[in-house]
């Protein structure tokens, strides 16, 4: 009798042990993550042209001093009447990131009178091999600033020309239509006249 209690007991004992296992089961979890870095980059374009009168002459020298050859000054011209001051101008991306020409915006700075700035014609032409801007009279122009141009895009490190001539007398060498010579009364003024260009990336 006591052999049967004890072995009733283990069963009963084994049985409960089955019953808490009932139910309890092990929950396994993982988890996976991926992560990236943006980095805004920097946009920047430098100049170069013939003659620069702060040293920006060459593309090598705009990309080592891209801050220095941001803008550039051409050289002063003494007209007559009729003339044609034709300038080309170099751009190079120095910037991280691509850019797009958009826009160019006139400004002049008259001194002694306005009929220069009244009777010269300005032309932007060959930008990036495309069209003509600003065709005309230096005052349309202005009036019409900004310039719109379809976006040109410009890569990382790459380079282009567009030419700058303002001119009277006739037509323009840049392509741009002819206007008349400078009347008298422009004699001995003077005019600075500044190109600005656009640019977004």
């Amino acid at each position: 009798m006591k052999l049967r209690t004890v072995a009733m007991t283990g069963v009963l004992a084994l049985s409960g042990l089955g019953l808490i296992g009932v139910g309890a089961h092990a929950a396994f979890t993982t988890s996976t993550a991926s992560s990236q870095t943006i980095n805004a980059g920097a946009p920047g374009v430098a100049l170069w042209a013939n003659g620069a009168t702060n040293g920006c002459t060459t593309e090598g020298i705009a990309q080592t001093y891209p801050i220095t050859c941001s803008s550039i000054t051409l050289p002063a011209a003494t007209v007559g009447s009729t003339f044609d001051a034709n300038s080309v101008v170099g751009v190079v991306n120095v910037g991280t990131i691509p850019v797009s020409l958009t826009s160019f915006t006139v400004t002049d700075t008259p001194a002694v009178g306005y009929d220069l700035q009244k009777n010269m014609g300005i032309c932007i032409a060959g930008v990036y091999g495309a069209g003509y801007y600003g065709s005309g009279y230096l005052t349309n122009a202005e009036a019409a600033s900004p310039l719109a141009v379809s976006p040109v895009s410009l890569a990382v490190g790459a380079t282009t020309t567009y030419e700058v001539d303002l001119y009277a007398g006739g037509p323009s060498t840049a392509g741009c239509g002819a206007i008349p010579a400078l009347p008298n009364a422009a004699s001995g003024q003077s005019d600075t006249v500044t190109l600005t260009a656009g640019y977004t990336g």
